[in-house]
């Protein structure tokens, strides 16, 4: 048994809510895209705060070490 499909004109989804938009589009509107550029932020800092403490665990121990002898 065969259903038949139907056919769904080309389209992608918003990035960040789901919703069909145009191909040529990336986000729904400037709310989502306001959203996407928040969290993008968001990320980068959070990596960046990170690297700082990985740098500082492996440099100050380094640097307060007392030389023995």
């Amino acid at each position: 048994m065969v259903i038949g499909l139907t056919k769904v004109a080309s389209h992608k989804h918003c990035i960040v809510c789901g919703k069909t938009i145009d191909e040529m589009e990336t986000f729904c509107d400037e709310v989502c895209e306001s959203k996407y550029k928040s969290a993008q932020r968001r990320q980068t800092l959070f990596f960046l705060v990170f690297i700082g403490l990985l740098i500082l665990m492996l440099i100050v121990p380094v640097i307060l070490k007392t030389p023995q002898g």
